[in-house]
């Protein structure tokens, strides 16, 4: 369990973070904290370690996973406990899982400052709930594991609640590793779909793609994965060039022509995206997907 921490009076909070960040002489001056160090959070850690030019606080129930995480950069160290997040940071990021993440609000969130940054990974947390048990303004992020490659999308969502100061701060912070980009609570589902799911699902189309092409019997499954994954490379270029998904359908097909045929095969596609959101849907509010009829 994580630990209840004793309250301390403002100044004094404020005293402890100065003369931590004056003592850690070679650090940057400001800190982030993370708490929770699996997938997302060490990805976090990673990457703004790299790009923030500010000392990494990490922190997990199991030492040994938040030690891992340090061991990548040098600008990244691990915390004694919750106290000393709570205490030496400016910027909080919370990346537990969500019943972990209700505990943890509540033994730091009294101990941050209103000018603390607080964030979460946590797309269920309920920011008005958090707001009443921390000074500070509580945003949400769904970040994706692009962000390893320093692309793509990271949503955010804000209360109501947060100024311009706030949303600046948090988009200067995540800008150096991704894009971005501001969601209404009720959009967070399907925005995820399309951003934080979506390696996951555009990689396996992909590995449908290379088995079916390798089935053919003309090329290898190693072949054909080479051949895809250079593809959506090229792709991936055009796009930042300035095509629409649209432009680049009209430029390939001829009308009449072979990609014509096969565009052919995408009919039901639509009906597939559907169904795909409609699980998500279901599994988000805590029931499993159904069955596939007969399955």
């Amino acid at each position: 369990m994580y630990q209840t921490l004793p309250r301390a009076s403002k100044g004094a909070r404020e005293d402890i973070y100065m003369a931590r960040a004056r003592s850690h002489r070679g650090w940057p001056t400001m800190t982030i904290g993370i708490i929770g160090t699996g997938h997302m959070g060490g990805m976090l850690a990673a990457t703004l370690a790299e790009t923030s030019g500010e000392r990494i606080l990490v922190f997990n129930r199991t030492p040994e996973k938040a030690a891992l995480v340090a061991e990548r950069h040098p600008h990244i160290a691990v915390a004694r406990g919750l106290c000393e997040i709570a205490e030496a940071c400016d910027t909080v990021v919370i990346c537990t899982r969500a019943a972990n993440g209700e505990q943890v609000i509540r033994d730091i969130g009294p101990r941050l400052l209103p000018k603390s940054l607080l964030l979460t990974t946590i797309s269920t947390a309920d920011l008005a709930a958090w707001q009443r048990l921390t000074p500070a303004i509580p945003v949400k992020m769904v970040p994706s594991l692009t962000q390893w490659a320093k692309s793509g999308v990271i949503l955010v969502i804000y209360p109501e609640t947060a100024d311009q100061s706030t949303k600046r701060r948090v988009e200067d912070l995540l800008r150096p590793i991704g894009r971005p980009f501001s969601i209404a609570d009720e959009q967070v589902r399907v925005a995820s779909d399309l951003t934080s799911c979506g390696p996951a699902f555009w990689a396996r189309l992909c590995l449908a793609w290379s088995n079916a092409a390798a089935a053919t019997g003309a090329l290898d499954s190693t072949e054909a994965a080479e051949l895809i994954r250079d593809t959506a490379v090229g792709f991936a270029r055009l796009l930042e060039a300035g095509w629409s998904f649209a432009e680049v359908v009209d430029a390939v097909c001829v009308p009449g022509g072979v990609t014509e045929a096969g565009l052919e095969a995408f009919a039901g596609a639509e009906d597939m995206f559907a169904h795909l959101h409609r699980r998500t849907a279901r599994f988000a509010h805590g029931h499993q997907p159904e069955s596939p009829p007969g399955g």
